[in-house]
């Protein structure tokens, strides 16, 4: 027999949607044993041939004597066959085979940097009909875009007048969408008047710092075959130490590409009065030129969708899925029962009398 383990905590790590139970034994050979056994209950329920002599007398003493209990006689054989029923379910070892598929990482890392600078909280974008602004779009877009992507190793940095690193290259997802659930700008009045400072303080655009931040932790796991970064913004580089391009050369000679999403729609009068339009287009083009990646301008919620859906589909690789199987044994439930069967037999035998032969 197997010896027992317990793996309770294995179980709890292991158990997700990718988890499948199916209960077996391990050894179901002895079963068979328990047909041989039920073939003794049912003759030992037979009438037999009559051993005894009767006493012509024997009618005058037994209205004196003691009624003997046939209890002992019906219960206890009955609850030491079942005992020993439940020692031979033991022995085949029951127990639940717990399956479970964990993915394997893809091999790609995406690190995602988002603008939320004052300017992202233009309404000029619409989910599902409703008017809403960039940074409601964008994260509602990159939701989507983590949860298309659950084989790769994510990371967030969140950037205005400097960058703020969220959350590191991870698998847990559910921390990744937590954190962009919680992005917030700041809050101001009709004059313009601070109310409420945003998730950074700091307001601006730092694309140059936030594109070093991303790399500085793209750059840490050497061995990844791919390392991605998708930058989304809506304004011109104004705050940070490092400029765009500096930015994206360094992450460039690091072998990571940079995707650019100019995020809002295009507010010039005319393609010759580029002043009119807050997003500087050129740098983010050259930063996608020199790293390897593409340029996207998206002036609507479904533009911004198809751009993640484009990279979403550049950026694929094949992983297999690594299989655990975890066996919990049962055994110790039929032995349990067994051994309260005996107790119950032995009670009995000893408490009430045997009928007489």
């Amino acid at each position: 027999m197997m010896p027992f383990t317990d793996n309770s905590l294995i179980l709890a790590a292991t158990e997700s949607v990718g988890t499948v139970r199916d209960f077996q034994f391990a050894t179901p050979a002895w079963l068979w044993v328990l047909i041989p056994l039920a073939g003794l209950l049912f003759l030992r329920r037979r009438r037999g041939t009559a051993t005894a002599v009767q006493h012509p007398g024997i009618k005058l003493i037994a209205e004196h004597l003691p009624t003997p209990s046939v209890l002992a006689g019906f219960v206890g054989p009955i609850a030491a066959t079942l005992a020993a029923a439940c020692v031979i379910i033991a022995l085949a070892e029951p127990q639940w085979k717990v399956t479970h598929k964990e993915p394997v990482a893809s091999g790609i890392d995406i690190m995602i940097a988002c603008d939320l600078s004052g300017s992202m909280a233009e309404k000029d974008m619409r989910i599902k009909g409703q008017v809403v602004d960039r940074l409601t779009s964008a994260k509602y877009v990159i939701n989507e875009f983590i949860d298309n992507r659950p084989n790769d190793r994510m990371g967030l940095v969140a950037f205005a007048g400097k960058p703020k690193l969220c959350s590191p290259l991870t698998m847990d997802h559910a921390i990744l969408r937590h954190k962009i659930d919680s992005f917030y700008l700041a809050e101001v009045n009709l004059f313009g008047q601070l109310i409420k400072p945003g998730f950074i303080i700091e307001d601006g655009t730092a694309i140059g710092s936030a594109i070093a931040s991303a790399a500085t932790r793209l750059n840490e796991r050497k061995e990844t075959k791919s390392k991605i970064l998708i930058l989304v913004t809506d304004g011109i580089n104004n705050r940070g130490e490092i400029s765009p391009i500096d930015a994206a050369t360094s992450a460039a000679d690091l072998g990571i590409r940079i995707y650019t999403i100019a995020i809002g729609s295009d507010k010039r009068l005319s393609k010759h009065i580029a002043q009119e339009d807050a997003i500087d287009e050129k740098t983010l083009k050259e930063i996608a030129k020199l790293t390897g990646g593409r340029y996207y301008r998206a002036g609507s919620s479904q533009g911004l969708a198809d751009a993640f859906s484009v990279i979403d589909k550049l950026e694929k690789t094949d992983s297999e899925p690594r299989t655990f199987v975890v066996y919990d044994a049962l055994f110790y439930w039929p032995m349990g029962a067994a051994c309260v069967l005996l107790l119950i037999a032995l009670t009995a035998n000893l408490t009430f009398p045997k009928p007489a032969p």
